[in-house]
C-alpha cells in the first residue's frame, strides 16, 4: 500500500509539474540576444554592449537579473500573464525606478526551446529579445 501512495504522490508531482508548463513558459531562461531603444532613441544591440540575463518563471511570477559584461544592470520581479500572444510583466521591485505595478507588454511567441518577445510603444518596436530555455 505504501509503495502505491508514493506512486501515486509521484504521478501528482509530475502532473503539477507539466500544469505549470503547460503555458511553455514556466522554467529558466537565457538572454540570447536582442535590442531595445535607448534614451536618446539610439537602438542598442545587447550582444554589442555584452548584455547578459536570467530569467526565472514560474506559474504566476517572473525574477529576472542582467549584466552588463562584469557589471550589474538591472533586476526585477513580479507577477506576469500570458495569453494569446502577449506576455506582459506586472513589476513589484526593480532596480530601474519604475512605480510598483508597471505594466511591460510584449508580443511573444515560444518557439521550441526559444521565446521571442517584442515591446512596442506605438507603432515604434523599443526592445526586442531572444532567450533560450534553460530548464
Amino acid at each position: 500500500m505504501k509503495n502505491y501512495i508514493n506512486l501515486v504522490l509521484v504521478a501528482l508531482l509530475f502532473t503539477l509539474s507539466q500544469v505549470a508548463r503547460a503555458d511553455g513558459i514556466a522554467g529558466l531562461w537565457s538572454l540570447v540576444s536582442g535590442e531595445y531603444v535607448d534614451t536618446e532613441g539610439e537602438l542598442i544591440n545587447y550582444n554589442r554592449i555584452g548584455m547578459k540575463s536570467i530569467k526565472v518563471i514560474t506559474d504566476k511570477h517572473f525574477s529576472f537579473t542582467s549584466m552588463k559584461g562584469d557589471a550589474f544592470w538591472a533586476s526585477a520581479t513580479g507577477t506576469y500573464e500570458f495569453t494569446q500572444g502577449t506576455y506582459a510583466e506586472t513589476v513589484g521591485y526593480n532596480s530601474f525606478n519604475v512605480s510598483p505595478g508597471s505594466v511591460f507588454s510584449f508580443t511573444s511567441r515560444i518557439e521550441g526551446d526559444f521565446w521571442y518577445n517584442a515591446r512596442w510603444e506605438g507603432e515604434k518596436r523599443v526592445e526586442y529579445e531572444v532567450w533560450k530555455r534553460l530548464e
